[in-house]
């Protein structure tokens, strides 16, 4: 007798989903429809008449950008988030986020502990110092104010630009940023911003995996990506700068960078990297372990207490 497959399959396990520093970066997605099937979740773009249809890893990849076009279904937006993807909605090139979905398959843990950080100022300071001293190959000086590491930091980043001008012979270079004059941009400035969007989508869908809220920022603040900016801050001189200043003459910045930034999180493992970075900035060990997400506590001053659970002493 021939046993017939379920209409649907379950949700999978926490243990059973990969961890994010196992997944493949990100990939980015315009002018498709979305949708599910019983094989998985495909992308369709219809060419010449016919319909193609590409099946996308879901459980393997980190974070999906939705383009301009991009149609999808509510079942495939269930399972990609079920299988712990980040879905991430974004304008033209991928310049602009619009929002984001998040999966519940991980604790509060490092939640808990921004909140702690921004609660207490001398924690918040003591973080904001750390993130700052992570662009650093050496230790700063202790007597260091914000203010001054504010404007160290500034000048790093003009000498860097200085620097890559003059090794690329650009006769000059200012940093600009116009999404209301896209096109005109050149291509150094474009290719900069497609980099550093594609570092801020890879940070929110790393701190999301994980847990942490984008919102709570140490040196960012006020908008709800605070905490991806200051984590992918720390990747900007080392990766998206030198990469925009290398397409110069490209005519196509937008796309290229797109290829390039997902070799150069392979190639240099920029994920594992951002998990790493995000629990010492928050000064936590990192376990390599899934902790349970499933278990729901209540709240005591003496520890947490376990939910679902009817605590009346009444007798009736």
């Amino acid at each position: 007798m021939v046993r017939r497959l379920p209409k649907t399959l379950g949700a999978p396990s926490v243990i059973a989903l990969p961890r994010v520093i196992d997944r493949l970066s990100f990939l980015y997605l315009d002018t498709v429809k979305i949708q599910a099937d019983r094989n998985g979740v495909c992308a369709m773009v219809e060419f010449d008449g016919e319909t193609e249809r590409v099946y996308l890893p879901s459980a393997g990849i980190a974070c999906i950008l939705l383009g301009p076009g991009t149609s999808t279904t509510h079942e495939a937006i269930s399972k990609l988030t079920r299988d712990g993807t980040t879905i991430i909605y974004v304008g033209d090139a991928g310049v602009r986020c619009y929002s984001a979905f998040l999966n519940d398959s991980t604790t509060t843990r490092l939640l808990d502990r921004q909140i702690e950080i921004v609660s207490d100022p001398q924690r918040h300071l003591d973080a904001a110092r750390r993130l700052y001293g992570m662009r650093y190959d050496e230790p700063l000086p202790e007597e260091l104010t914000l203010d001054r590491l504010r404007g160290l930091e500034g000048r790093r980043m003009k000498a860097l630009y200085r620097t890559l001008a003059q090794q690329h012979k650009i006769p000059s270079f200012k940093r600009s940023y116009d999404p209301n004059d896209w096109e005109s941009q050149d291509p150094v400035n474009m290719a900069l911003t497609c980099a550093n969007m594609t570092l801020y989508a890879m940070a929110t869908a790393v701190l999301l995996s994980l847990g942490a809220s984008p919102a709570i920022g140490i040196l960012h603040h006020g908008q709800q990506r605070a905490f991806a900016l200051d984590i992918a801050d720390l990747y900007k001189a080392k990766v998206s700068a030198p990469l925009a200043f290398s397409l110069h003459k490209s005519l196509h910045p937008d796309r290229q960078v797109r290829h390039r930034m997902r070799e150069d999180f392979r190639l240099l493992n920029l994920i594992p990297s951002m998990v790493e970075n995000v629990y010492k900035v928050l000064d936590l060990p990192h376990k390599k372990q899934s902790e349970p997400a499933d278990i729901v506590n209540l709240w005591d001053p003496d520890g947490a207490v376990p939910s679902g659970v009817n605590y009346s002493k009444v007798d009736w």
